[in-house]
């Protein structure tokens, strides 16, 4: 029943195998899905534009830029156009740390009103990764104590560890514990569909490159997948930029892929124009 994809290059082309893998499966249902990026954040503009002008005559469907700023909001930063490394100048690494602060701060004050929104009362991915539990500005940053952990490492010369995963299905653990992992998943949540489905992210350093692995349980291939792909990319890379590794592939592992069949838009409609538009691009 498990399906592996083969490695795709891009977002685009990772969201459009699934797709179809999910679609071909009995019910438009699929378990254990495997997607491989091998470059994260990559994509064909094309394609994406198809999944947007799909979505976009529906009120209760988001555009995949939103559903990937769930995960990480990339509008709220600023990119200092440097990586942290270790031994870097004063003035630059002041510029890095300003960067990742003030998309702390920025996000943090928008936060009372992003709760307020439908389905956000409980906070939103990235605002239980900077302010556990989510439901208010001012929780623990598990992101910013990861990337202190990473330019430890990083300064000590190492370029393998297997200890910085994030565990989102864990308790809350005691400060002396970490790293154990970015939670944002409490077990205490009995939900069985719904926010969350993001339940696991594992971020690997493996010979000086940052890889990450994600498992989502019911996973929404028309309205959900393309820009969780993308914001775990673009969480990535923020890691990647602060911590001075370089960038690894991403994995994400859906225990249920759901092609969404009876649902607007039509995903079988979505899936052959949006191929059409690979095609036309690679041709």
């Amino acid at each position: 029943m498990s399906h592996a994809l083969t490695p795709a290059k891009t977002v685009s082309e990772a969201w459009l195998w699934g797709l179809q893998a999910a679609l071909d499966a009995r019910g438009g249902r699929l378990p254990n899905l495997v997607t491989t990026i091998t470059d994260p954040g990559a994509e064909v503009g094309e394609v994406r534009e198809v999944l947007d002008g799909a979505l976009g005559p529906y009120d209760d469907e988001q555009s995949v830029a939103t559903v990937a700023g769930t995960i990480f909001p990339r509008d709220l930063y600023d990119d200092p156009g440097a990586d942290w490394k270790p031994n870097m100048d004063e003035d630059t690494k002041k510029v890095i740390d300003e960067a990742g602060e003030r998309l702390y701060v920025r996000y943090n004050s928008m936060l009372p009103l992003l709760l307020t929104a439908r389905g956000s009362s409980r906070g939103t991915y990235f605002s239980r990764i900077i302010s556990w539990p989510g439901n208010e500005a001012g929780g623990h940053n598990q992101l910013e104590e990861r990337i202190l952990r990473l330019r430890s490492e990083h300064s000590n010369g190492r370029r393998t560890h297997n200890a910085l995963d994030i565990d989102l299905s864990a308790y809350c653990i005691p400060e002396s514990q970490l790293p154990i992992g970015l939670q944002v998943y409490a077990v205490t949540d009995k939900r069985i569909r719904g926010f969350l489905c993001l339940v696991h992210v594992d971020f690997t350093l493996f010979e000086g490159r940052l890889h990450c692995t994600a498992m989502y349980r019911h996973h929404y291939f028309v309205s959900k997948a393309y820009g969780n792909y993308l914001g775990l990319s673009w969480l990535m890379q923020f890691v990647c930029q602060q911590s001075g590794y370089d960038l690894g592939e991403l994995v994400v592992h859906s225990t249920l892929a759901d092609a969404q069949l009876g649902s607007r838009p039509n995903p079988r409609a979505v899936l052959n124009e949006a191929r059409a538009a690979l095609a036309s691009c690679n041709s």
